[in-house]
């Protein structure tokens, strides 16, 4: 059998690998145990603290994630103070296919995230049929093989609601949820939906692969991203919100999904033959989602206050506050449980009025010397007010901006989860330590990495006092940093652990594979994978 594709990378879009090798050690993932027996494998690394939105956009323009233009579906324009919805055509860099395209190689691209038509190519692409993250709406290149798609495996059941229409949004937030949460019956829904719109994705898949002749052939699959955000309560049994009896009747949806992805996994390989090479790519992860992000706003206003007119109350409640900061760290930690157990009654009896997780505003933001700066989720950002970049720049250039960011590094570091106990936050990092800035760039400038323990709802420190509101949204998953690569093929030792590859790197070694020197962009050939493919290539 003449394998369909030269080069097959098949990817699951925020596939966990612990869940992974968890539901292999207990056989119910077999194609993917036979890839942890057998292949190559290496640990991806993702972009710092911004990877889930510029982790994509970095894959398929191959450049540095501080050069795209994109990490957030929301941020503060440094112009105006106002929120902005970046659109996926900002992203400066095109998808590295295109090169392969234009130099004569035959692809085939389905539902890349972010990605987008722009003309021709030699082959066809997908695009939003089985994305979590939607822009454009369903369309394809050719134009005329959306008709093919529909009357061949019809809509996904999930994905490709309202399938044209222009719009931000992730459709599983919406399907089947008339509340603020899903009740049971929705609950099922969604994950009928899901799995058969699985299916579908896994039938025009197969179908785009088996017609053969590619040089490329990319396929990224959506479910294990949405159904992690959307019911990771019912999976963890430990997450505040687990449902004991919806989850016995309903089953784990995340054990569900994944085990359709091993058998849609299964189908694909069956397809290649053994001269072709084959990656197989785990995004990135998937956890609780437990961060503070919520109560960020609230907790950056509060310290911003408290250093501009100090500590507020009444003058032992002042005095209080600032013996708490100035004693050793070592007479804290003895201090700290009385302390935290003392709060935690006071929170029990005196109900705080929950803080607002709402837009504050661009007249309030002007006023600051810092704000939040939106950053999906995962990690906290925080932007300072600097004179000469933002209009209203409150915060100079120079000392003052870095004697700002480390108190408020300081500050944050303080910060008491109440109902454990535990630090709300681990570390506080400059992105300028991690990726090179512009002046018009709409990055944080500062990075929180939380503690993601438990979930955060009530904070204290000296300079804040309580800050409290609830987690409400539907959204009971979340992301973590790093994915992971499986890959076989001519020349590939089977069982080679190849270390870690950034994912900015997998385009340039894609096209090296492929025999195409990749230019324009910042990522490298990873070697290991593209000098022995392109070898055997050779040989033959």
């Amino acid at each position: 059998m003449r394998s369909p594709a030269r080069l097959v990378l098949l990817a699951f879009d925020a596939c966990d690998v612990d869940l992974v090798r968890d539901l292999t050690a207990v056989g119910k993932l077999p194609t993917f145990r036979k890839l942890f027996d057998g292949w190559a494998s290496a640990k991806i690394k993702n972009p710092y603290a911004i990877f889930v939105g510029a982790l994509w956009p970095s894959f398929f323009t191959a450049r540095s994630p501080s050069r795209i233009g994109f990490h957030c579906w929301e941020t503060i324009s440094p112009e105006t103070y106002q929120r902005r919805f970046p659109n996926p055509r900002e992203i400066v860099g095109e998808p590295f296919w295109r090169q392969l395209s234009a130099a004569g190689r035959r692809i085939a691209i389905l539902d890349v995230p972010h990605a987008r038509r722009d003309g021709p190519v030699n082959g066809l692409e997908i695009f939003e049929y089985g994305c979590h993250d939607r822009h454009f709406g369903f369309h394809t290149s050719p134009p005329e093989l959306v008709h093919d798609v529909v009357d061949r495996v019809g809509l996904h059941t999930v994905f490709t609601v309202d399938p044209y229409t222009e719009r931000a949004f992730a459709p599983d937030d919406y399907v089947h949820r008339e509340g603020f949460l899903r009740t049971a019956t929705e609950e099922r829904a969604l994950l009928r939906d899901m799995l058969d719109g699985l299916e579908r994705k896994r039938r025009l898949s197969t179908w785009i692969l088996e017609q053969g002749g590619w040089d490329l052939f990319l396929s990224v699959f959506g479910e294990s991203h949405a159904i992690g955000h959307q019911s990771w309560y019912l999976h963890d049994p430990n997450h505040p919100r687990h449902d004991v009896a919806l989850a016995d009747s309903l089953g784990d949806p995340l054990e569900q999904v994944y085990m359709a992805l091993d058998r849609a996994l299964a189908d694909h390989l069956a397809m290649i033959g053994d001269e072709s090479a084959t990656l197989v790519l785990l995004s990135h992860g998937m956890g609780p989602h437990y961060d503070g992000t919520h109560l960020l706003e609230e907790i950056l206003t509060r310290i911003d206050a408290c250093d501009q007119r100090g500590f507020g109350g009444s003058p032992v409640v002042r005095l209080a506050k600032a013996s708490w900061l100035k004693l050793p760290i070592e007479s804290r930690a003895v201090l700290s449980p009385a302390l935290h157990a003392f709060i935690r009654r006071y929170v029990s009896w005196a109900h705080p009025v929950p803080c607002s997780d709402g837009d504050v505003g661009p007249a309030h933001r002007a006023r600051r010397r810092f704000f939040l700066s939106p950053n999906n989720f995962v990690y906290g950002g925080v932007r300072i007010n600097l004179a000469g970049r933002e209009p209203s720049g409150l915060v100079q250039p120079g000392t003052e901006y870095d004697a700002v960011c480390e108190q408020i590094r300081r500050d944050l570091l303080t910060l008491v989860n109440v109902d454990t106990s535990e630090p709300v936050v681990r570390a506080v990092k400059r992105t300028e330590d991690h990726y090179s800035r512009a002046i018009v760039d709409e990055l944080p400038d500062l990075f929180i990495e939380w503690n993601r323990n438990a979930l955060i709802e009530t904070v204290w420190s000296p300079k804040t006092g309580i800050v409290h509101a609830p987690y409400t949204h539907w959204r009971t998953g979340d992301h973590r940093p790093d994915g992971y690569l499986f890959a076989t093929g001519p020349n590939i030792q089977s069982g080679a652990d190849f270390g870690e590859i950034f994912i900015g790197d997998l385009g340039p070694t894609i096209c090296a594979m492929l025999g195409h020197e990749l230019k324009g962009v910042d990522g490298k050939p990873v070697p290991v994978l593209a000098e022995r493919f392109t070898d055997e290539a050779n040989d033959a």
